[in-house]
Parts: C-alpha cells; structure tokens; sequence
C-alpha cells in the first residue's frame, strides 16, 4: 500500500464547536459543527445531510468560539470556498478553505 503524502499546510485540531454558513451564491444559511479546525481551514458537519454542496462554492463561515459567539453576525463571517463534500458515517461533511486574511473570530 501506498504512503499517503500530507497537503497540508497546517495542523488540525479536533474541535467540535457549533458554526453558520451561508451560502454566497443562494444567501442560504445552515447550521453545523466543527470536526477539526486549522489556520487555513476546516472540516464541518452540517444538519442537512441532504444539501449538496460542490467544491469549489464559496460560503461564509462563522465558528462560535464561545457562548458570547452563540449568535453571529456578518463581521464574524469568514469567506471561505468548498473543497471537498462527502457522506461519513450518513453525516454531510464539508472540507473548506478560508480565503484571504481575515481571521476567525476567537473572542467577542
């Protein structure tokens, strides 16, 4: 069997936090959790395991980091774009990519 080689630029960390994404192109919003988190991304499962999303769409995504994060609004949004989308365990998972600089909010 073949070693796999690691694309990542960053490390991941398992975090389960709850988080809201809307989509940019439909301004439809969902819910969901985080699975692992890392400087450039994350992996998320999201409540609607019949959405499909396609690599590639651009979403905005928010993490609350905290209870004061419960509810968030547009600045703590962070554009970020599909990577990947797959059924684990009849869970949709969605891998994405942040885009540009902005960083997630981690404290309101």
């Amino acid at each position: 069997m073949g070693t796999q080689v690691e694309r990542r630029c960053h490390a991941r960390q398992r975090v389960c936090r709850p988080v809201k994404l809307c989509c940019v192109d439909t301004g439809r919003y969902l819910t969901g959790q985080t699975c692992n988190v890392s400087a450039s991304g994350a992996l998320l499962e999201i409540s609607d395991p019949l959405l499909g999303l396609t690599n590639g769409q651009r979403i905005a995504v928010g993490i609350a980091w905290n209870r004061k994060l419960m509810v968030l609004d547009s600045e703590h949004l962070v554009n970020s774009t599909v990577v990947r989308s797959l059924n684990i365990a009849g869970s949709r998972c969605v891998a994405i990519r942040f885009v540009g600089q902005k960083q997630l909010a981690s404290s309101a």
